[in-house]
């Protein structure tokens, strides 16, 4: 493995390049200068090509890692009589997972001076004894050469900044030196769960007054996860075992705080605890420390066994549903020349609880995992009505072979905070002839916030690849934001502000959202021709329009558009605070930068989403003999909007979502089975059209805008690419029952289509590609 040495400041970055020199160490623990391409900004920017890490070494990432399920299903029911059936349904399901939740554990520790995972410790001293002699002094001749002070405690002007005691530290080998690397030896953060979910449903149903119906329902669901998270770590532990040094009374190497008292500290945690606690622990993990060589090329193994932590996590939900429903038509009443008004009315009670508790090792800090509170809020409940009707006004009549309008509507009383809402309905059918009909639907529909969305405690996050909007690089991006930084920050505190960088921050949900709400438009036609038996083409126009939409804010739009409004008297800046002190904030913030965990990212009703396109299906079936039959069915989907408006000062904002990866403007899909006596055997072709590799404005205008980049990607396109999956199914009888025993088998994906261009179809939207290459599977299945 390697990794990354950040190398010494020479002076503030203004002209958009990197300022910093990297060095990375070897697989066998030698310091080496790190070679390629620089690009970007940023004290260290990126690095093409050259002897860096590719993020390929080792394991880094899981895609598929394991997953076991069983599933047990029971059906019963009795009829009494035509007025009264009783049934019966039971479920029982049981997953064991493996899931990836991040990647390896990791250090970077130039943000600041308490490190991501433990604290100042996390650097490495000069004198540190896995370190080579001759890397030593490699390392003590740069810093001495660049005068910079790497710890970021101060800016670093073009005549360096080191201080006597700096130089003096230098010296005697007691300097901190930044480092980042990935902990692949501690293993990646994945999470393994267990799952089970109860479901039963119980009711009574039934017929009366000749053609209507009824039905009385209850439903009772369950669901237990337990998770167990491993490839995180012990912070303290962790601290301790990093800061390595060599006993001077026995010549051993040793975790420096089990002979240097001054080294004997606890990490600091928001949840500090009883202090004669931490400190009966701190005096165990200094006992049991092995110290950790994070340069390589020596045998770590007691080290992360020392210092890594699994920890688990328990969550349930429960709901509780009881519907009733009667339906029938009018036809012992009245008829209108159509035929009987048919109709439902029904009402429907929920009661859904969520609960989730972390292990406490995660929730006191011990841990570099996101820590959660107990997750227990009150029960979510819902009352709703619902009505349905169909008016057959015309039949059978000259260009009315049918005339039918439908409509429906429900109320939802959700109680305080959402309140209530409406949902409706309404169409139309027409059929000029037998063959031809055409049908147009309008539809308002709406979605509440779920009690994640609402009752969800606020949690320590993190912003990853933080830009700060008034650092040299991006200050220029608009009038009002250089405007606005310079009057608030002064040179010295701009000269502090890093791009790059994790951003603790504060993310949960907020109790005062309203539910999301849709209208959606869809007009089509099928064609079912007399004169060739099984043949439909359905082509149907739909427009919809989503507003309210709950979305949340990221972190780095809320400080972006702080700086980009009129004036910094705004929300945004109300969000978040900067550490305006002198020397360093409580979580080493220099003078200027955002203060740690100051800036709430929570969820708001302000975006709106419009989707439009047309859908093709054609169907045709064809019994070629007693024995032999045929079945095939095409669908085209022809995208023509995929659209979200989610900028919050200026809602006609369109990010354009069309041609991205994962939303291409046509996919194609066709089914055709053949089956010969009680053998079936199936084909699929699915094609999925080009997506951009990058953003779509980067090479299109929109909103007016010229292209942002058309030198962002070459190639620009993901190709077009096309699935082919076969299927047999053999369905064997008994006792008269045709499909009573079902054998199957198939080979999905039969050409081996990887995803294009390396992409491991595990980033956004790259999920629309195939990752497993060829799979094949097999199965039997028994109904009784």
């Amino acid at each position: 493995m390697r990794h990354r040495h950040a190398g010494h400041r020479r002076g503030p970055n203004t002209n958009g390049t990197p300022y910093n020199c990297t060095y990375i160490f070897t697989q066998d623990g030698r310091l080496t200068p790190q070679t390629g391409t620089r690009y970007g900004s940023g004290p260290t920017g990126g690095i093409l090509g050259g002897n860096g890490a590719t993020g390929r070494e080792g394991q880094t990432v899981s895609i598929l890692p394991f997953l076991e399920r069983a599933n047990f299903n029971v059906l019963s029911h009795y009829e009494f009589a035509p007025a009264l059936e009783v049934f019966l349904e039971a479920k029982y399901d049981r997953v064991r997972a493996v899931g990836n939740n991040a990647g390896p554990s990791f250090i970077q520790t130039g943000s600041g001076n308490t490190g991501n995972i433990g604290d100042a410790r996390e650097r490495p001293r000069i004198d540190n004894p896995f370190l080579a002699a001759a890397d030593r002094t490699t390392l003590a001749n740069l810093i001495l050469a660049s005068g910079c002070n790497t710890s970021l405690t101060a800016s670093c002007p073009a005549g360096g900044n080191l201080t006597a005691a700096n130089r003096a530290a230098i010296a005697d080998g007691s300097y901190r030196f930044q480092l980042a690397r990935n902990l692949l030896d501690v293993g990646l953060r994945d999470e393994k769960f267990t799952r089970e979910t109860y479901r039963i449903v119980g009711g009574l149903r039934g017929t009366f007054n000749g053609d209507w119906s009824y039905e009385l329902s209850g439903n009772y669901g369950e669901f237990n996860q337990t998770t167990n998270t491993n490839g995180f770590i012990d912070r303290q532990r962790f601290s301790l075992a990093m800061d390595a040094g060599r006993n001077p009374v026995t010549g051993q190497i040793q975790c420096r705080s089990q002979y240097d008292p001054a080294s004997a500290i606890a990490i600091q945690r928001a949840n500090s605890g009883d202090t004669a606690v931490n400190a009966a622990r701190l005096a165990a993990d200094i006992a049991a420390c092995r110290p950790y060589n994070p340069f390589g090329g020596s045998d770590n193994t007691a080290a992360v066994n020392y210092f890594s932590r699994a920890f688990d996590a328990k969550a349930k939900l429960t709901q509780l549903d009881i519907q009733a429903f009667v339906g029938g038509d009018t036809s012992q009443l009245f008829e209108l020349p159509g035929g009987p008004i048919r109709f439902s009315l029904g009402g429907e009670y929920r009661r859904e609880k969520a609960y989730y508790r972390q292990d406490p090792f995660v929730t006191d800090g011990y841990t570099n995992g996101v820590s959660i509170p107990l997750f227990d809020p009150p029960a979510f409940k819902v009352k709703e009505g619902f009505g349905e009707v169909q008016v057959p006004l015309l039949k059978d009549l000259p260009f009315f072979k049918e005339l039918t309008l439908t409509g429906a509507g429900r109320y939802s009383d959700y109680g305080k905070g959402i309140g209530s809402t409406w949902t409706y309905n309404g169409g139309a059918q027409w059929s000029p002839i037998r063959d031809v009909r055409f049908r147009a639907n309008y539809g308002r529909a709406v979605r509440a916030p779920n009690v994640s969305e609402t009752g969800f405690p606020l949690v320590p996050n993190f912003a990853n690849n933080f830009q700060d909007p008034c650092q040299a690089n991006n200050i220029g991006a608009s009038a009002n934001r250089n405007t606005n930084c310079t009057a608030q920050l002064t040179a010295a505190q701009r000269n502090n502000l890093v791009n790059g960088v994790a951003l603790p921050i504060v993310s949960g949900s907020n109790p005062n959202l309203a539910p999301e709400k849709s209208d959606s438009w869809t007009f089509g036609g099928v064609i079912q021709p007399s004169f060739i038996p099984g043949l439909s083409v359905t082509v149907d126009y739909y427009n919809i329009r989503v507003k309210g939409i709950i979305t949340s804010v990221a972190a780095q739009t809320i400080v972006n558009q702080c700086y980009d409004s009129a004036s910094l008297n705004n929300v945004f800046c109300s969000s978040f605070s900067r550490y305006l002190g002198t020397g360093t904030g409580p979580a080493g913030e220099l003078p200027g930068q955002v203060l740690a965990n100051s800036l709430i990212q929570a969820p708001l009703n302000f975006a709106k989403r419009e989707r439009k396109g047309i859908d093709f299906n054609v169907s045709y079936r064809k019994d070629i003999s007693e024995n032999v039959k045929f079945n095939t069915n095409m669908i085209y989907v022809h995208t023509l909007k995929n659209s979200d408006y989610q900028d919050p000062t200026n809602p006609d904002f369109e990010t354009h979502n069309l041609e991205n990866i994962g939303f291409p403007k046509d996919e194609f899909q066709w089914d055709t089975d053949l089956g010969i006596g009680p053998v079936i055997l199936g084909y699929r072709l699915h094609l999925i059209g080009t997506q951009y590799v990058t953003a779509y404005n980067n090479f299109n205008s929109v909103n007016g805008l010229p292209p942002a980049n058309i030198d962002a990607s070459s190639p620009i396109k993901y190709p077009v690419i096309t699935y082919s999956d076969l299927q047999m199914t053999w369905n064997i009888e008994n006792n008269g029952k045709k499909d009573a025993f079902q054998l199957y088998a198939g080979v999905d994906n039969v050409f081996n289509q990887l995803p294009p261009f390396g992409t491991l179809a595990n980033g956004v939207g790259t999920a629309i590609f195939r990752f497993t290459g060829r799979a094949y599977h097999a199965g039997f299945r028994a109904r009784f």
